[in-house]
């Protein structure tokens, strides 16, 4: 007789350990999950339109105005291609002008027109207005 009550004793005290357990686990479960949606908001949310960018990923044909600050008078404009990563102009295609106007600069933002100002190395700036479809 007691040996049947501490049975059913330790059997009652192994279900709510494994309930415990279990609970635990759908906490962390869950948790995890709560955690990958938010993640996902995020990111979604970035890439939305009402922050201001609609252009895609990759080249664009732009019209180009170039200047060097220290010679005002040496200026050129041309069409040539530029590649766009995250509504930022990231590197011109200047293959066809003078290596005097040619300059490394950052990566810069796009406005809602199709237009940027960069203003890269040894005071070379580049004006750019995207020739938009």
């Amino acid at each position: 007789m007691y040996l049947k009550a501490y049975i059913n004793r330790i059997n009652s005290a192994s279900n709510v350990s494994k309930l415990l357990m279990i609970g635990l686990w759908m906490s962390v479960f869950i948790g995890f999950c709560l955690d990958a949606t938010a993640q996902t908001k995020k990111s979604t949310e970035y890439k939305s339109p009402n922050f201001g960018c609609t252009f895609e990923d990759g080249p664009f044909n732009a019209q180009i105005k170039v200047q060097q600050k220290s010679q005002p008078q040496l200026h050129l404009e041309f069409s040539t291609t530029v590649d766009i990563q995250g509504c930022q102009i990231i590197h011109i295609i200047l293959d066809k002008i003078s290596q005097e106007l040619v300059a490394a600069f950052k990566p810069t933002d796009i406005d809602d027109s199709g237009n940027a100002i960069i203003h890269a190395e040894r005071g070379i700036l580049y004006e750019i207005h995207l020739i938009l479809p």
